[in-house]
């Protein structure tokens, strides 16, 4: 597995998993439905990498080996990092400084 498909798999995951966690709260504020964003987001971003993960190895017919596992706990590491920095942080952010600008 090389860097620039870390870094592609990483843009990827993140992506996806903003998307997703954007279309279940949807979902669950239609029910009004209790729940942790940033919880749910390190979930799904797990879970995607872990996914897009198995699809690599299976595509590429790439044996499962220590380097190799240490690149997914990796990507799957990052992922979550990425995703409980996501979607949510980057609005409240913009927020806060709109907020300043009124100031």
């Amino acid at each position: 597995m090389t860097m620039e498909f870390l870094i592609v798999a990483l843009f990827a995951v993140s992506l996806l998993t903003n998307l997703t966690v954007e279309g279940i709260k949807k979902l669950l504020d239609k029910k009004s439905v209790d729940y942790s964003s940033n919880v749910m987001a390190a979930v799904t971003a797990v879970i995607i990498s872990v996914a897009l993960s198995a699809g690599y190895l299976i595509y590429t017919e790439t044996m499962l080996n220590a380097k190799i596992g240490v690149e997914l706990i990796a990507l799957a590491y990052l992922s979550f990092l990425v995703a409980t920095n996501g979607y949510d942080k980057v609005i409240q952010a913009i927020k806060q400084i709109k907020q300043i600008e009124k100031q």
